[in-house]
């Protein structure tokens, strides 16, 4: 049996959106991509994604359109599972004999916390959404140099450790927001060898109204969020580009802001 990529989601400050990325990700590989997902939910004590889960029972329970639309999809909703950092790891083992494809998992906004070291070593990559907020952009440095020197001392054998890799993105990306802004947060996470992907999810109102854990957002409006770039950047960083999703979808590394501006500059001059 093919063991499932294990993916966390993790911050050190609360309220920078991992939970709704979280579930937004999940939604889309599942009901979109095709993949056999389940999701760990260790952020206690609000466990936010189960949360989600809760409202979308409310809704089935109520809602004959709800109802009709689960029925029309005909794909079961991914499992949830509720734990404490403390039982993660028992609960990852138990869903790697399930034959899943992906197990997101869905972290406290903190580091320091009992459990956390062994949690961290079952989870093969780490992505951590932030925002263009001075606070925010220092405690994800913050984190991300911990993560590449933690693990190591941690343990003996560094090769206990399941982690392949860490990497930051914009989260409910501004426009408006200076560019400068982005600029020199960028130049800052790349002066210290810290990985930043191209993509860039923006704060629009679906990014929050829209999230299900029983549906996704349909890939026009993935894209448009820039939610549909990042699991694209995701899965060629996981899987490698030229990999065939279930759904038939061949992944592909994103284009670069940079590339795409010059492109289109390109075309203007012809």
């Amino acid at each position: 049996m093919k063991e499932p990529v294990v993916i966390a989601f993790a911050t050190q400050k609360g309220g920078a959106g991992k939970s709704t990325i979280s579930v937004h990700v999940a939604s889309a590989l599942c009901y979109v991509y095709g993949y056999k997902v389940a999701i760990v939910d260790c952020d206690y004590p609000q466990n936010t994604v189960n949360v989600y889960r809760t409202k979308d029972k409310q809704m089935l329970a109520s809602d004959p359109a709800f109802q009709k639309r689960l029925l029309k999809q005909d794909i079961k909703p991914y499992p949830i599972v509720i734990s404490s950092v403390e039982k993660a790891v028992d609960s990852i083992d138990k869903l790697e004999q399930q034959g899943f494809d992906f197990i997101l998992v869905d972290t406290p906004g903190t580091v320091n916390i009992v459990g956390l070291p062994e949690l961290l070593r079952m989870v093969q990559y780490i992505f951590l959404p932030m925002e263009a907020d001075l606070g925010t952009i220092a405690s994800t440095m913050g984190y991300m140099q911990i993560l590449g020197g933690f693990l190591k001392s941690a343990q003996p054998d560094p090769d206990e450790s399941n982690l392949l890799g860490f990497y930051a993105f914009w989260n409910r990306y501004v426009k408006s927001e200076k560019k400068s802004t982005y600029d020199k947060a960028a130049q800052l996470l790349k002066d210290k060898n810290l990985p930043l992907l191209e993509s860039k999810v923006e704060l629009m109102i679906s990014y929050k109204e829209k999230r299900s854990t029983m549906f996704s957002l349909p890939e026009r409006e993935l894209d448009k969020l820039g939610l549909g770039r990042l699991i694209m950047e995701m899965l060629s960083i996981v899987l490698g580009p030229g990999e065939v999703t279930p759904s038939g979808k061949v992944i592909e590394v994103p284009v670069s802001t940079d590339e795409a501006g010059a492109a289109e500059a390109s075309d203007d001059t012809l």
